[in-house]
């Protein structure tokens, strides 16, 4: 009873293993940003809707909806420029103006995976990460609040 259980260990670590080789592989090339909700603010750069959430509707002044209006452009075209590049174990990324290259491992945990970025500036984030439908998804939640990214792949490397 002893080896079979140490066997099915050995068993389900291999396909641990092989679950996280394939989600590197799959990761790399270039990923360009189709959706994101940050605040409670949607933005789907593909149908060009930015939409408010109802909690964050109802906090909104006329001044901030007229605001929000004339500059729905300027955010639908940083989503649009937004990038980012996985090559070997390298990353760099381009999202919303801000621009970082750097290193990242990915983690199983659970369904899904976790992905540490380390600047070449020594920063360090940890995200949640998954592929499916053949988008890249991307949760950030730091105390900066928490930010989900969709993005579409663009070219292989």
């Amino acid at each position: 009873m002893k080896n079979l259980l140490i066997a099915f260990v050995a068993c389900c670590l291999q396909v641990a293993a092989v679950a996280q080789t394939k989600i590197e592989k799959d990761l790399q090339g270039t990923w360009k940003m189709t959706e994101m909700n940050m605040g409670g603010i949607f933005v789907n750069a593909t149908t060009k809707e930015v939409k408010l959430s109802k909690e964050v509707e109802s906090k909104i002044t006329p001044e901030m909806r007229k605001s929000f209006n004339a500059n729905k452009q300027l955010v639908l075209d940083k989503i649009v420029k937004s990038r980012v590049s996985f090559a070997g174990k390298k990353v760099n990324y381009s999202i919303d103006g801000v621009e970082k290259a750097g290193t990242y491992i990915v983690k199983s945990q659970g369904d899904a995976y976790l992905l540490t970025v380390t600047g070449t500036d020594g920063s360090q984030g940890t995200m949640q990460l998954a592929i499916k439908d053949g988008k890249l998804r991307i949760v950030n939640n730091d105390d900066k609040g928490k930010a989900e990214m969709v993005f579409t792949k663009i070219a292989a490397k």
